[in-house]
């Protein structure tokens, strides 16, 4: 009995010593996690990712020069513009006037020596930021729809003069970019414009001038056969967990993807998606430029502006962004299917994703036929002809193409060079050379 107290502290002395050997082996414990790498994550790329300049373009470049007017929708010619603009630092920028009046807007557009850019919609001065330089640290929090480069006085001091003009809000901002080369800017951007089509100014009493081909035009007629990416691999774009999805057949023209918390229904006949998470629906304001920033890097994150895809037009209230597809520097329209891509913004995340499915192999298409439009003067004069259609709400009278499946092969896309009339961003399909003149309105 007397070693009962010695066994008891060298048990006591035991158990510590173990229970910091214990102590000490689990916070050296380093669990055998395998590290997530990027090489892990199964990037889906539908197409190859575009820089914003691509998507945010203009559909004309109208100049003004010994009192003609004279424009082009070439891509060629839009993306030299472009090299020249991303080279230039801007300066000074400040708000000119509040209130133009039409008379005045379609002034500043006529005076010589000018090259006015026309967007489909207003562009955010602070996103075009990546397209053009600004000095100032804090780019202004307005926006623009046609950008207006003045080289009246270029040769005097090598500087230009760049209007930003708001039709919609009846604003206008002026800044300044110097040239380094003025010389070569005049031989490469000014002095080729009097090779383009001549076009002439439609004055309107109550509204704005429109600006149209002076010429008859010599257009060709497209057939394409046509490509398609699965729905599939769009299944693993838009949902966070392809695995649980499940595949429905709805008829024999629809089908449905869902998991539960978002869907996406697909229509075979027309080639569109519509994928929709409701959970992220909100109304809490954005601003434009996050918006459309937010809804440009969705899109192009999984390579999604397959085709010339460009900015249209955003409805800030309503969080939607759409973008229009081109071929050619000239539009398309469609009554059966839609030829755009639309986004709604939800809360920090994509609330609707709406697009074609289809793609256009526009260097190969499998029969073309010319076809002469007349001119844009003659366009008009058929407009104001037609009843019930209200001449001065006609926002634009361009040249575009018309897709319709063709009626012996669904596979096969017609694509039908033809005049539109824009109000409020709906299209109207003009056919003066045919029986019947207007046909319905199109997307």
């Amino acid at each position: 009995m007397k070693y009962i107290e010695q066994i008891k502290s060298l048990l006591l002395a035991f158990l510590v010593l173990l229970s910091i050997v214990f102590t000490l082996l689990i916070w050296n414990y380093k669990p055998d996690y395998e590290l997530i790498g990027e090489s892990q994550i199964d990037e889906v790329l539908i197409g190859k990712p575009k820089e914003l300049q691509d998507v945010l373009k203009p559909y004309r470049l109208l100049y003004r020069q010994n009192d003609q007017f004279s424009g082009t929708v070439s891509p060629n010619v839009l993306n030299d513009f472009y090299s020249y603009l991303r080279t230039w630092q801007t300066y000074e920028l400040d708000l000119i006037d509040s209130n133009l009046s039409n008379q005045k807007m379609n002034g500043i557009l006529r005076k010589n020596n000018r090259v006015t850019m026309f967007f489909n919609d207003e562009v955010p001065l602070q996103v075009f930021s990546n397209v053009l330089s600004f000095d100032d640290n804090d780019v202004l929090d307005a926006s623009f729809t046609h950008l207006i480069v003045d080289w009246s006085n270029v040769s005097a001091n090598n500087q230009l003069q760049l209007l930003f003009l708001n039709t919609e809000k009846r604003l206008l901002f002026r800044a300044y970019a110097d040239l380094l080369d003025t010389d070569q800017f005049l031989a490469e951007v000014i002095e080729p414009s009097g090779n383009y089509s001549p076009y002439i100014e439609i004055e309107r009493e109550a509204s704005r001038s429109l600006y149209v081909d002076q010429n008859p035009i010599l257009s060709t007629r497209y057939k394409y056969l046509v490509d398609e990416i699965s729905p599939d691999v769009f299944k693993s774009v838009v949902f966070s967990n392809p695995k649980i999805v499940q595949r429905s057949e709805e008829n024999e023209q629809s089908e449905k993807y869902t998991d539960d918390i978002s869907f996406m229904t697909v229509d075979k006949k027309n080639r569109i998606f519509n994928y929709v998470y409701p959970l992220a629906e909100s109304i809490a304001p954005i601003p434009s430029s996050k918006l459309l920033v937010d809804s440009f890097d969705y899109v192009n994150d999984h390579g999604g502006f397959t085709l010339d895809y460009r900015f249209s037009t955003m409805n800030i209230g309503k969080h939607m962004t759409e973008y229009q597809l081109f071929l050619q520097g000239y539009p398309i329209y469609s009554k059966t299917t839609t030829t755009r891509i639309l986004t709604t913004w939800g809360e920090n995340r994509i609330f609707r994703y709406r697009r074609p499915y289809y793609s256009i192999e526009s260097d190969i298409p499998t029969e073309r036929a010319q076809k002469k439009l007349v001119s844009g003067e003659q366009a008009i004069e058929y407009i104001l002809t037609m009843e019930d259609y209200p001449f001065k709400e006609v926002d634009e009278v361009v040249v575009g193409y018309y897709l319709m499946q063709d009626k012996e092969d669904e596979k096969v896309f017609i694509l039908e060079p033809s005049w539109f009339a824009i109000s409020n961003n709906e299209s109207t399909h003009i056919s003066p050379e045919l029986a019947g003149g207007i046909t319905d309105g199109l997307e």
